[in-house]
């Protein structure tokens, strides 16, 4: 993205629009005020070209939009170079309305434009020092002219104003420094909230040890995807899987070791399992797929697929082989058994019945 935080974007995006009307307002009061010294060729025409520049910048904005929306960062660039450059041209606008001053009114008319560029200055701090880099660039474009014109007159006011100038702009430089630092500090604390927030929803949902989803998380999401499937009348099979003889595991290798069976195994299962199907463990050895969009006979040869894959694989921990083997039980979701207490019922009674048949077997 660009160098400026999308959220500091976003900011800006927001107070344009507030800040073009501004603009506006600005602008027709000088028109207002002046065009009886300016004449009305010349100050009609400058008043066009804010009316122009304002729908330029409320076009930049939809553009800072439309490319942060897509994360294009090229584009994100290329449309802050052009914020800054409609900057440079507000700021000179508004220079050749000094000048305009200077020319056709009467004094001290000087002071009422030293003083709305002021006013400018202090509105863009809080409208655009989210883009520093172009806010430094108006001010110094737009007060710039300001001293040069005290200069040109030389008396003791003028040159006041100049005094005070030179002690505001930093003053002000500072204040929209510190805002900007504020505006960070606000957007990393929200992110670093939003982090911990989603770390603890996914602690919620998930089982520590082997990372996919818990029992209260499989069962609250499954029941959504049940109702979804018997409403579009599509297949929806229901496996409940169990580790043969995990306790020999624990016994004969230890409990890490355990463990480290479990984690590879769920690894193992997981690549053969579409990213619509749903994986948990729901008790200690204990697992359950929700296939969706499948039907009996297919659930039947997936099972399979699992059972011999765990059949087959060697559970290398520590130097230590060891091997094991699966139960499953099957159930399918049909328009005479879409509840999920019913369906992993007849799963979990088919599974014991596997077991029952001597294990390292798939019961539908």
């Amino acid at each position: 993205m660009s160098n400026v935080h999308p959220k500091l974007i976003e900011v800006l995006i927001d107070q344009t629009p507030r800040a073009m009307a501004a603009m506006l307002v600005v602008s027709f009061a000088y028109l207002f005020i002046f065009m009886q010294f300016i004449p009305l060729s010349l100050i009609f025409t400058w008043l066009l070209f804010q009316i122009i520049l304002a729908v330029y910048r409320l076009q930049n904005v939809k553009m800072f939009q439309k490319h942060l929306q897509n994360k294009d960062s090229l584009k994100v660039n290329k449309t802050e170079i052009c914020f800054i450059m409609l900057n440079i041209f507000q700021a000179v606008m508004w220079g050749i309305a000094s000048l305009l001053v200077l020319a056709y009114a009467p004094q001290p008319f000087e002071f009422v434009m030293f003083l709305v560029s002021v006013g400018i200055i202090t509105a863009a701090t809080l409208s655009m020092s989210s883009l520093y880099k172009a806010y430094l660039i108006f001010i110094f474009s737009l007060i710039t002219p300001q001293i040069l014109i005290m200069f040109y007159y030389g008396d003791e006011q003028h040159i006041a104003l100049i005094i005070f100038i030179t002690i505001y702009i930093p003053a002000i430089i500072l204040l929209s420094k510190t805002m900007l630092n504020n505006r960070i500090s606000s957007i990393q604390a929200h992110e670093a909230l939003e982090k911990s927030n989603e770390k603890f929803r996914q602690l919620s949902i998930t089982d520590t040890l082997t990372n996919i989803y818990n029992r209260r998380y499989f069962f609250e999401i499954a029941k959504n995807i049940m109702l979804i499937a018997s409403r579009e009348q599509k297949s929806t099979a229901f496996l409940m899987l169990d580790v043969d003889y995990f306790k020999r595991i624990n016994d004969n290798f230890g409990h890490q070791a355990g463990d480290f069976v479990l984690v590879e195994m769920v690894k193992s299962i997981k690549e053969t399992m579409r990213s619509s199907d749903l994986f948990a463990r729901v008790g200690g050895e204990e697992f359950a797929i929700l296939l969706n969009n499948t039907s009996l006979v297919q659930a039947k040869v997936i099972a399979e697929k699992i059972r011999i894959m765990i059949e087959n694989k060697e559970f290398i921990y520590n130097d230590m082989s060891i091997k094991t083997t699966i139960s499953i039980g099957i159930s399918e979701v049909d328009k005479d058994n879409i509840s999920l207490e019913n369906v992993y019922k007849i799963a979990d009674t088919k599974l014991y019945k596997a077991k029952e048949n001597g294990r390292n077997r798939v019961c539908s």
